[in-house]
């Protein structure tokens, strides 16, 4: 396991980095608060030790602030202050637990046990695969009851498979788990350490516990049939809380049950598929059977379909099926070259016999249909809204919440009675519970029903609005699982802030896969595996349409074909690299064909990775993610605004590009808003830079609540943003920056040092084709706007069509 320590006494540091060594944990230490934070988002930690007194950034800050964005590792602080508010303190920051200064290494080491066996983690502390055993509490291990003598590493390194029993593990994951970053060595390192561990395991008649992946990494070895049961009943129960499930490891993938289909129910989908498979053997018997010579034509056409039948043969798990479909597509071929070979006809027609032979089991008659994106779908203008239920008896305040959670997209539902919101809770379960503590009929019913919420939901958010703000009841609060505490005298806004912090923190945009390909079968099976691990999964069997399709789902990935009719894989994969916009898309190629010359070909017309029909799901879920991740990151690194967070004027405008040609496509409005702050300069000159960035960070954050996910906002650079609407006309737009001028107004902005901040902001809109019918036209036209929003004194929006004063 991998500790990171936080403490600013150096000497102390080393002494808990020693202690813990000693251990066998890998331990990180830094000495403040932003080191803190940048070793978190950058490596993958077990338990965090945080001392409460840090420079720049205190521990108690650091350990909110990693609550807030939904880090849910375990945090000891370490402190000098025990008094009954310090520990109310280091509850509501989000601490698991507090250790005061000065402790002995056993305090240390049994605080650290108990939260390490906390109830999130595995359920059985003792770790099995098949008949070997590791106590994670002794440190020892056995296989059939012979005990192994492992080194530190190598029984850290048996620890992280045990843990992660169904996952392949990548060698740079293995390297960020188990070496701390001042000691990290290269793969070279992991290979020898799985070698040794290999040995050591051979020495007691292991021999087949961990296997290689090639090309991905390392994985257990799945358990025989025999011990599939008893293995499933004693593995260790996966949480997505765990440790194991925070690795570095989302190219992990679930171990494939079969050897070369990923299908999860192969008889149901081979019965369900007859009709397609014997139509293409039928048309190679026809071809056979009717040819008198094999002109090249003919050997061309046959060859596609015995080559879409071995894929299909494959996906589908027959081995034998697919070999003999193979060995057809070798023959035609050869026939290319020697078109008059009676012989190679003979080897044909024995070779379908054989073939229908092998499939002469029984097919239930099926149609299977397969959701294919239409021509006529369109961008969903649908954003999903967040279901609140309000548990508070004071209409008034609630109504007036109501009427604000609108521009938020957050729907409430109220209920005034305790009554009334358990029956609501087991009806429709809501995304999170806003409570109040005080009811007429019960002055404490509100912590009864938290107390309720605490055993029946626990995963479900609550968050407590009231007007009892002692700090006994912020104690109790946090000790009965709420998610946060507010007072009521705080703005509606505000509440409304928090609810969607807390939302967002355990919500994210799935990935979305583009995959085309003209046969149902291979599109079936992706269809079952893909939505499986949260990938978004559009289908296309017609690559006529691949264009179309591809801009109005804008995918994240691209799952290709090679042999398709009309435009084959390496045709849309040339027509993606040479796009502006689609070049940097990652493509992944599915074939059946695997001879060095077609693979060298892929990948010199731009494929980023290439994988054989049939396929493992193991290596195809690893493939993907691995390629999600490089690709992920590098679009963090280059399209994000590093001071607003916002994307940039690069990647925006892309987008602002592909909304304009939907726009003329499909004939919808489009609007342009160009935002800018009101004196920001001289805030600027009075409080320093550093000041500013703050600023700009917040105002960010509120154009990122006000507008919907599919709307682009972004920065371009000093204090000027960009909002780009797609489907909105340029009246409704009015309105929502109207609102937008509004609360911007009513905010105030803390900065730094207690510093609070109010300002104002302008505007200019611009919409799509009144004022322009290009970017270039569209800004120039917002720009002249906002001129004279900022000429006419501020806080106010103009149109380029009237340049009338639109102002709160």
């Amino acid at each position: 396991m991998r500790f990171l320590v936080v403490e600013e006494d150096e000497a102390q540091a080393h002494q808990i980095k020693v202690a813990l060594t000693e251990q066998g944990y890998v331990v990180d230490v830094v000495i403040d608060g932003e080191q803190g934070w940048a070793y978190v988002e950058t490596f993958t930690y077990d338990l965090l030790l945080i001392n409460t007194s840090l420079r720049d950034l205190d521990g108690i800050d650091l350990c909110r602030c990693l609550r807030n964005e939904g880090y849910r590792v375990p945090i000891l602080l370490l402190t000098v202050q025990n008094s009954s508010i310090d520990q109310v303190s280091y509850l509501e920051a989000g601490a698991d637990d507090h250790l005061v200064k000065p402790f002995t290494r056993t305090e240390l080491f049994a605080r650290i046990r108990a939260l390490l066996r906390s109830p999130s983690r595995a359920n059985a502390p003792l770790l099995h695969w098949n008949d070997l055993h590791l106590d994670p509490v002794s440190r020892e291990v056995t296989y059939r009851q012979k005990p192994l003598s492992l080194s530190p590493k190598e029984y850290s390194l048996l620890e992280l498979f045990l843990r992660n029993p169904k996952r392949v593990l990548t060698q740079s994951a293995i390297l960020e788990h188990l070496w701390s970053f001042e000691s990290q060595p290269n793969e070279h390192t992991v290979r020898a350490h799985v070698k040794r561990l290999r040995r050591k395991l051979q020495s007691v008649n292991a021999e087949k516990i961990i296997e290689t992946v090639y090309g991905v990494g390392y994985r257990l070895k799945p358990p025989s049939p025999e011990l599939s049961k008893q293995q499933a009943d004693i593995a260790p129960a996966e949480s997505p809380e765990t440790p194991a499930e925070l690795l570095s490891v989302k190219s992990a993938a679930d171990v494939s049950q079969g050897s070369i289909a990923p299908s999860r129910d192969l008889p149901a989908s081979r019965e369900r598929f007859k009709t397609i498979i014997f139509n293409r053997i039928q048309t190679l018997e026809e071809t056979i059977n009717n040819a008198q010579t094999f002109t090249s034509e003919l050997c061309e056409n046959a060859e596609l379909q015995a080559h879409k039948l071995a894929g299909s043969l494959g996906i589908l798990g027959l081995k034998s099926a697919y070999q003999l479909a193979q060995n057809i597509e070798q023959c035609f071929i050869e026939a290319r070259q020697n078109p008059q070979t009676q012989s190679l006809i003979d080897t044909l027609k024995t070779l379908i016999a054989q073939l229908y032979q092998e499939l002469q089991h029984p097919f239930d008659e099926f149609e299977e249909k397969i959701p294919v994106q239409s021509e006529q779908e369109s961008i969903s203008e649908q954003q999903t809204s967040f279901q609140v239920l309000v548990v508070d008896d004071d209409l008034e305040l609630t109504e007036q919440l109501k009427r604000i959670a609108i521009h938020w997209n957050i729907q409430l539902n109220v209920t005034t009675k305790l009554e009334e919101a358990r029956v609501a809770l087991r009806e429709t379960p809501p995304h999170l519970v806003l409570l109040d503590l005080v009811f007429p009929d019960h002055q404490d019913g509100g912590f009864v029903l938290l107390e309720e919420l605490k055993y029946q939901f626990p995963e479900l958010p609550v968050l407590v609005w009231t007007v009892r703000d002692d700090m006994s009841d912020r104690a109790a609060v946090a000790r009965l699982g709420g998610n946060a505490f507010l007072s009521k005298s705080v703005s509606c806004d505000q509440v409304l802030e928090a609810i969607k912090d807390i939302l967002q923190s355990t919500s994210t945009a799935p990935t979305k896969i583009l995959a085309v390909d003209d046969d149902p079968i291979t599109l079936n099976c992706l269809q079952e595996l893909l939505p499986s691990y949260g990938l978004e999964l559009t289908l296309l069997d017609d690559p006529r349409l691949f264009w179309e399709t591809l801009e109005k789902t804008g995918p994240d990935l691209l799952i290709l074909d090679l042999e398709m009719p009309h435009f084959n894989g390496v045709e849309l994969c040339k027509t993606v690299r040479s796009d502006r916009s689609w070049n940097a898309l990652p493509i992944l190629f599915l074939s059946a064909r695997k001879d060095p010359q077609t693979i060298q070909q892929i990948y010199q017309f731009g494929a980023d990775d290439y994988i054989s029909k049939p396929f493992a799901e193991a290596e195809l879920i690893t493939r993907i993610f691995n390629r999600l991740d490089r690709i992920h990151l590098l679009r963090s690194l280059a399209e994000t605004d590093p001071i607003t967070g916002l994307v940039n004027r690069r990647r925006s405008t892309h987008d602002l590009h592909r909304y304009l040609h939907l726009s003329r496509r499909h004939c919808q409005p489009f609007c342009l808003v160009l935002i800018a702050l009101d004196c920001f300069q001289s805030i600027n000159n009075q409080y320093g830079y550093t000041v500013g960035d703050n600023l700009m960070r917040q105002f960010g954050q509120i154009l990122q609540r006000q507008f919907r996910d599919e709307d682009i906002v972004a920065h371009w650079g000093g204090e000027e943003f960009i909002v780009g609407l797609y489907g909105s006309y340029q009246s409704d737009v009015a309105k929502r920056i109207t609102q937008l001028l509004e609360l911007v107004q009513m905010t105030v902005f803390p900065v730094a040092n207690h510093v609070q901040i109010q300002m104002t902001m302008s505007a200019g809109i611009a919409a799509y084709p009144e004022d322009g019918m290009d970017l270039s036209s569209l800004y120039a036209a917002s720009n002249a706007a906002l001129y004279q929003a900022k000429a006419a004194g501020g806080n106010c929006f103009f149109t380029p069509s009237s340049y009338s004063r639109s102002t709160v």
